[in-house]
């Protein structure tokens, strides 16, 4: 009998303590489940694209969903550059989960310089000062930056500056201004000195300026006019998505003017490379015998594609030329190569002998001198700045910034001097 009731009892044991761990399993499955289902997810983009430094961001801005009730969260903090470890307990059912991110701070805004005027006439023998025309050189985050003719921590300014008063031309000041992270932007100021004593011959179809005009020899002597060649740095450093006819009395339209591709490998804009190469042809033009003018010599304004070649067109320029960068999806495609209207262009088919003409001698002469291979001439007629031309006028397209190799090339001011002695090699073989 005493055996029996053991039997007994140890058999209620036994489904006592199964019936526990039923019960124990069953509970941590539950709490496992509901762990499992705990999640809390922050805005991809913004975490993509990284925090702008010293913005008002918090940490609530950056939640997407959450799958719980948040217990406590790590606080955003904007006014350190890096990477921030972010961490979140949620609870859901009274289980907790502790969540983290990493978040990157960064100083994407560059400075700002403001001078006083674009353009400046000297007269021969004059003092001249570049400082003089600064306005401001302020960074969003750092403030004023002061004036350093070499590199320094904090952020600073300078500029390249080679104008002789004491010999008549035109001369480009370059100033650079550079954050404490690395973010730069530069301005230009054009800077024309006048000769003395100098007989102005006035070309009809022209302004009447120094640079427009010859030097006459003596009374009665025959002049000739330079050959006025208009550059146009495709691209600014904001666009335009406002529409313009593509030519005249056309029903369809395009976008004014776009930014234009970006240089991963350099960090730089197309706008800015094209910028860059123009003002370096522009002095190697002049330095030629060439009258040159520019649609644009800084970033900072907004000139569309029509309007830029007006410009060309009220200066009833001998050859107008567009400078721009490809871009491609892939990385390994490369060459550069030229754009003209076709023969039957119904906007201004008659410049087509001329500008092809142009458009091969340009690209000849251009992957002559800097080495990049050589993809001939395209023949488009949808582009807002060709049909709109009333002089000869062509797209050069440099390379392509997407390829590492050639787009750190098109970055570098030393490789920018071999593109602008080829355009200018072939602007001088289309003349000869």
């Amino acid at each position: 009998m005493k055996k029996y009731k053991n039997k007994i009892i140890i058999g209620i044991v036994i489904v006592l303590v199964a019936a526990i761990a039923g019960y124990m399993y069953y509970d941590e499955k539950q709490k496992q489940e509901i762990y499992d289902s705990i999640n809390l997810t922050l805005n991809e983009v913004l975490i993509e694209e990284g925090i702008e430094y010293g913005s008002d961001t918090t940490t609530d801005d950056l939640i997407s969903e959450v799958s719980g009730e948040i217990e406590s969260q790590s606080e955003l903090d904007t006014s350190i550059i890096g990477t921030q470890t972010l961490e979140f307990v949620v609870t859901k059912q009274n289980v907790s989960k502790t969540i983290t991110y990493d978040v990157e701070i960064k100083d994407t805004l560059i400075p700002a310089i403001t001078l006083t005027q674009e353009n400046v006439t000297i007269t021969y023998g004059d003092d001249f000062d570049a400082t003089d025309y600064i306005e401001s050189v302020q960074d969003p985050i750092d403030g004023d930056l002061t004036y350093s003719e070499e590199e320094i921590e904090g952020g600073y300014y300078t500029y390249e500056n080679d104008v002789n008063t004491n010999e008549a031309g035109n001369y480009t000041v370059t100033y650079t201004a550079y954050d404490q992270s690395g973010n730069t932007s530069t301005a230009t100021l054009e800077v024309k000195v006048t000769s003395h004593n100098k007989v102005i011959v006035i070309n009809p179809g022209h302004q009447a300026t120094g640079d427009s005009s010859t030097e006459a020899i003596g009374p009665g002597s025959s002049t000739t006019k330079a050959k006025v060649i208009v550059i146009n740095p495709g691209h600014q450093a904001t666009g335009d998505s406002s529409t313009e006819a593509i030519g005249p009395g056309s029903s369809t339209t395009k976008a004014k003017v776009t930014t234009g591709a970006y240089c991963s490998a350099s960090g730089k804009s197309e706008s800015q490379i094209n910028l860059e190469v123009g003002l370096k042809l522009k002095s190697e033009l002049e330095s030629r015998g060439y009258t040159v003018y520019m649609t644009r010599t800084s970033q900072d304004v907004n000139i569309s594609n029509k309007e830029r070649a007006e410009i060309a067109n009220s200066y009833n320029a001998d050859a107008f030329i567009s400078i721009h960068c490809d871009g491609s999806t892939s990385s390994s495609t490369t060459g550069a190569h030229t754009i003209c209207i076709t023969s039957s262009n119904p906007y201004c088919s008659q410049l087509y002998s001329t500008s092809s003409k142009l458009a091969s001698s340009v690209i000849n002469a251009y992957c002559s001198s800097t080495g990049i291979s050589n993809n001939g001439v395209s023949y488009r007629d949808d582009l807002t700045g060709l049909n709109w031309s009333e002089v000869p006028a062509i797209y050069i397209e440099m390379g392509f910034l997407s390829n590492s190799s050639e787009g750190s090339n098109l970055s570098d001011s030393s490789f920018q001097y071999k593109c602008a002695t080829g355009i200018a090699n072939g602007i001088d073989n289309y003349f000869s």
